[in-house]
């Protein structure tokens, strides 16, 4: 298959795409869902996580260097058959719209009970939604463009963070190791899967990354550096709460705050905090994006703005329903609902390394 350079996704982009927005959706309200359920331990649920999502990435990496030019749902088809693909990519429509409800819910929330000092309305977050719809109806080349210019604000907000929490941080507090026992451990890594599974994203990527050299060796490393901001915001999130973190919510604006600089200048951590929910908004989008691709190759409708406008008003439709309800919807998510998260998110994507390679003739007409 030809690639079209104008469309193009390079490894780079899909480098920055990883720093960018990976971190920026782990630092609200994962690390208070870890600390219940690992303690001191929740850094090492953290780190299980990503190489979970590391090995998926691989799995990923290994079917694009097969089906060279091929996108995912022409891989499905090739193996599946059409309608095989459609019922994969209707689940992970599923999958990134559940996906989305979490992460939508909590910088929601973050933004109306930190940001405003009046009380809010449901109105107050109602802008998103059109910027969402508007994102989700972009070409895939454009997340690389948004990614090229904020994997800068992600960076600097968290290297901002995390140096005015330093000071700050006991790291003998998470000693012993392991206190908490193997069973916590996989406990905070099974409620957190639905922050994880981002290297799915990969695969909706397939058939616009054209082959270079030393792919493995420029993404890999990539993700797993998004993949560390996150276990070092739960390091320091514990490092400086210890006992009583289980009462804190929101991690982000917490573990910068009692700082020495804060005090004597001002809270201007909310410059870095600003950078990130920047980033942020883009982050949130990307499940609502995937999940409109994945409702476009299955109807075949072209105008893509109809269907970004449609999954975006349905979240809104659910964030409205459930919002007296929040809390059972987050208790389902890292309950029961994380079985589909890990089905989805780790399970399928090693299922494709079984998929076979392309005959000589499908490799002649998709060329």
């Amino acid at each position: 298959m030809a690639y079209k350079t104008e469309k193009n996704l390079r490894i780079r982009n899909v480098c920055l795409f990883f720093i960018a927005f990976l971190p920026t959706t782990k630092i609200f309200l994962l690390p208070s869902v870890l600390v219940r359920s690992a303690g001191s331990d929740m850094w090492i649920s953290a780190a299980v996580n990503l190489l979970l999502d590391a090995v998926t990435l691989l799995c990923a990496v290994a079917l694009w260097k097969r089906y060279e030019g091929k996108d995912y749902f022409e891989i499905l088809t090739l193996n599946l058959g059409k309608t095989g693909a459609r019922i994969v990519y209707g689940l992970y429509a599923i999958y990134f719209f559940l996906k989305a409800y979490t992460l939508v819910n909590e910088q929601k929330l973050y933004v109306e009970r930190t940001l405003y000092e009046n009380t809010t309305t449901v109105f107050t977050f109602l802008p998103f939604f059109l910027f969402s719809a508007y994102i989700a109806s972009k070409k895939i080349f454009v997340l690389g463009r948004l990614a090229d210019i904020l994997f800068l604000f992600t960076a600097v907000g968290l290297v901002m963070l995390y140096a005015l929490a330093f000071s700050n941080t006991d790291f003998g507090a998470i000693l012993p190791v392991g206190v908490n026992g193997a069973g916590k451990i996989l406990q905070g890594t099974f409620a957190s899967l639905n922050w994880y599974g981002d290297a799915v994203y990969l695969y909706f990527l397939l058939g616009t990354i054209p082959p270079e050299k030393k792919a493995v060796a420029k993404l890999l490393p990539s993700y797993l550096i998004a993949g560390l901001f996150p276990v070092l915001c739960m390091l320091m999130f514990y490092g400086i709460f210890s006992s009583v973190a289980v009462r804190q919510e929101f991690a982000m604006t917490e573990i910068a705050k009692y700082s020495v600089a804060i005090n004597n200048i001002g809270r201007f951590d909310y410059i870095a905090i600003l950078a990130l929910l920047f980033s942020g908004s883009v982050a949130m989008c990307l499940p609502i994006y995937f999940a409109t691709e994945c409702f476009v190759r299955i109807t075949g409708i072209r105008k893509k703005i109809y269907v970004s406008a449609a999954v975006s008003a349905a979240m809104l439709l659910l964030v409205l329903v459930l919002r007296e309800r929040y809390a059972s919807a987050m208790n389902f998510f890292i309950g029961w609902g994380s079985v589909f998260f890990v089905v989805m998110g780790n399970v399928v994507p090693l299922c494709t390394l079984f998929l076979r390679r392309k005959e000589k003739n499908e490799q002649e007409s998709g060329g």
